[in-house]
């Protein structure tokens, strides 16, 4: 084993109990305690004589203690003490500190480190650090820049960094070099070695930002070397299989829709069908805002799939998800030769048995699923083609075991969520992109209101005189209420206040994550049919529901839901020709739920939204998960890295045109492996 995968348990000043803390945080090497990098720096002074401390920065002092007393005054109980140096006396007040009545007493030689402010003309400092010194332990001569580092309520961020320091220059000696000295020259790059030693122990902020900027490089190159392995690899020895479409293979998929493609959507699906005929698998990112028509673009590759005698499957996120997909799919295919099969954790299981044998006897044609569709002992007959549905929800190796079920099948990605364009450079550069702009022909823009929960009363009387002109409404609750209910309990609950109170008369029902898959198909076909007015519901209408008369989404708790998830929301709604609109309900708790807000109702543009999602919560929150397959970065924020993310992108690009297998880059080549688990092959997944 490398000096740099020792067990955090064997290194210097770490025993049991704070081994077990580091691997509560992630670390449980050497390695990764080199990589458990500083969250910000501080100045501290040298040691100071009292007399010489001022109103500021975080100083340091000692002195013998001359007095202490302990207030046990409510809300904030306090421990103060006095020290005395020869040259003043300097007070130190802890809050909370009755602990320290039997540690901290008069006689004692104290070091005393904190802000410090003058209080009744003699400087006091609030919870400062403090250290019992013998009379001829050394001051602090110098002033020193410090590291501090992410704590926990076990280990400090001064214990922290006396650790990293104990091992520093034995991780170091361990570091090797990515780059060559000509790369390292035309980047102004700090050696990788001194970039560790610098991060941790840098003399001044502007050495730390140095340090910063090679480590932030690393990470960016990694995950561009990642994404330009996994494009020479689709583009170079894999063979997928070539799928054909002619005029009339064409008209007949056509007339299985109940409505014309836009040209939006015929130039979506053009760039499928050149993709499949090329005998390479396609990876294609499908994007565009909500309702623009991704999903009829995705069900005509499926069954151009089938009409090749190929398997096609699509896979989401969620069973929620899932079956609506299904449904959407039954309906499509009613009265057709197609057999599809729906395969989540509530398939029963005597049923189970049953669709496995059709898939792998091929009698399936089409399987929609979630993540139980891809264990391992699922096989296919002949896959051809996977669709996956918000793919950034799902994890790299779980859609690797279902794009190996099939002899390198084409691989179409759906998202909703529009993806703004540094994450486009960044985490999807090896997809070739399709993107369905602007709206289908006649729908209008919505309009979004938000209101203060006192302004209720008011946004059911708007949805009641909607409901008086023969339109439909959906209101939508947070998945679990503020009291802990399950969310049918919490839906339910809604329903009877509503049904009772303003809605009262109005014909209501509810729809829910818990309710079985009959259950939600007869609930939303009486909601398309008409013989509901209004839909009470959690997020499970958050996509796949289409009902054009519907014009009035009530978001309760707005406040408690992600920007892009909300304009997702807002989508159900706008679907028809009549005007719609979308209305927020929420007393927003703090200034970042304010601007997901306001965002609401300045744009109803998905790109812009994505963009303000991505500056408001960064990119692992924005894809809600970081199993993206790719590198996660522990320095690097793409939002504000562009510029070295190109630098890193084109040069991953020429190291692998001159070094295509890193032959020439071995420390390079174990660090991408080791990123992506060991197994390169996995990047190409997306």
């Amino acid at each position: 084993m490398s000096t740099l995968g020792a067990p955090i348990e064997s290194l210097e000043g770490i025993g049991e109990t704070r081994a077990t803390v580091f691997h509560g945080v992630g670390v449980h090497t050497l390695g990764g305690l080199l990589d458990y990098f500083p969250r910000d720096y501080q100045f501290e002074s040298s040691e100071l004589a009292i007399r010489d401390l001022t109103s500021g920065p975080i100083q340091t002092a000692r002195g013998e203690v001359t007095a202490v007393n302990y207030a046990p005054t409510r809300p904030r109980p306090r421990f103060e003490a006095t020290i005395d140096d020869g040259t003043g006396k300097c007070g130190l007040v802890w809050f909370h500190g009755a602990y320290l009545r039997t540690k901290i007493h008069p006689g004692l030689m104290l070091r005393a480190k904190g802000k410090v402010r003058l209080y009744h003309n003699m400087p006091q400092m609030t919870n400062p650090k403090w250290e019992e010194v013998a009379a001829d332990t050394a001051t602090i001569d110098q002033s020193q820049f410090r590291a501090i580092y992410p704590a926990s309520g076990k280990l400090t961020s001064e214990i922290i960094g006396k650790i990293i320091q104990q091992n520093l220059k034995q991780g170091i000696d361990a570091i090797q070099e990515w780059f060559e000295p000509e790369m390292l020259k035309k980047r102004s790059l700090l050696s990788r070695s001194e970039a560790y030693r610098l991060i941790h122990q840098p003399p001044d902020l502007r050495q730390a930002m140095r340090a910063r900027r090679r480590l932030i490089y690393d990470e960016l190159m990694l995950m561009q070397l990642g994404l330009g392995i996994s494009k020479r690899m689709r583009d170079g020895r894999l063979t997928a299989p070539v799928l054909r479409v002619d005029k009339l293979l064409d008209e007949r998929i056509g007339r299985r829709f109940p409505f014309v493609m836009t040209d939006q959507q015929r130039n979506a699906v053009y760039d499928i069908i050149k993709d499949v005929q090329s005998g390479r698998p396609m990876n294609r990112l499908l994007q565009g805002d909500v309702g623009s028509g991704k999903t009829a673009v995705a069900v005509y590759a499926m069954l151009m799939a089938v009409a090749n005698r190929m398997q096609a499957a699509i896979l989401a996120p969620t069973e929620v998800l899932a079956e609506q997909h299904y449904l959407t799919l039954g309906n499509l295919l009613r009265d057709s030769s197609v057999s599809i099969e729906l395969i989540t954790s509530r398939t029963r299981k005597r049923d189970k048995g049953a669709v496995l044998r059709n898939l792998a006897e091929g009698k399936a044609h089409l399987a929609v699923g979630t993540q139980a569709m891809i264990q391992e002992k699922i096989e296919f007959a002949n896959l051809g083609l996977v669709v996956v549905d918000e793919q950034h929800k799902l994890g790299v190796r779980q859609r690797a075991v279902l794009k190996g079920k099939g002899l390198s099948p084409h691989y179409l990605v759906m998202t909703a969520t529009p993806i703004p364009r540094t994450l486009a450079l960044s985490y999807f550069a090896d997809f070739d992109v399709s993107t369905i702009e602007g709206l289908p022909p006649g729908r209008h823009p919505i309009e979004t209101r938000w209101m203060r929960q006192k302004e209720g009363d008011r946004a059911y009387a708007f949805i009641r005189q909607q409901v008086a002109l023969g339109r439909q409404a959906y209101i939508v609750l947070p998945q679990i209420d503020d009291d802990g209910l399950e969310e049918s309990r919490s839906v339910l609950r809604q329903f009877e206040a509503l049904a009772k109170g303003p809605l009262k008369g109005l014909r209501l029902s509810m729809l829910h994550g818990q309710m079985s898959t009959e259950q939600k198909q007869e609930t939303m076909g009486a909601f398309r049919d008409r013989q509901v007015d209004v839909l009470i519901a959690t997020t499970v209408i958050e996509v796949g529901i289409d009902v054009p008369n519907a014009t009035v989404i009530l978001i309760d708790h707005a406040d408690a839901f992600g920007l892009s998830q909300l304009h997702q929301l807002r989508g159900r709604v706008g679907r028809g020709g009549e005007r719609s609109y979308c209305l927020l309900l929420a007393d927003p708790p703090n200034p970042q739920a304010q601007s997901r807000l306001n965002a609401m109702t300045r744009t109803g543009d998905g790109f812009k939204i994505a963009e303000m999602d991505l500056q408001l919560r960064g990119p692992g929150h924005f894809f809600g998960t970081q199993q993206h397959g790719l590198p996660e970065f522990k320095l690097a924020d793409i939002t504000s890295e562009m510029e070295l993310l190109q630098q890193a992108k084109d040069d991953a690009m020429e190291i692998l045109s001159k070094d295509p297998k890193l032959e020439r880059h071995p420390a390079l080549k174990r660090a991408l492996a080791e990123q992506l688990g060991g197994d390169v092959m996995l990047a190409q997944i997306g």
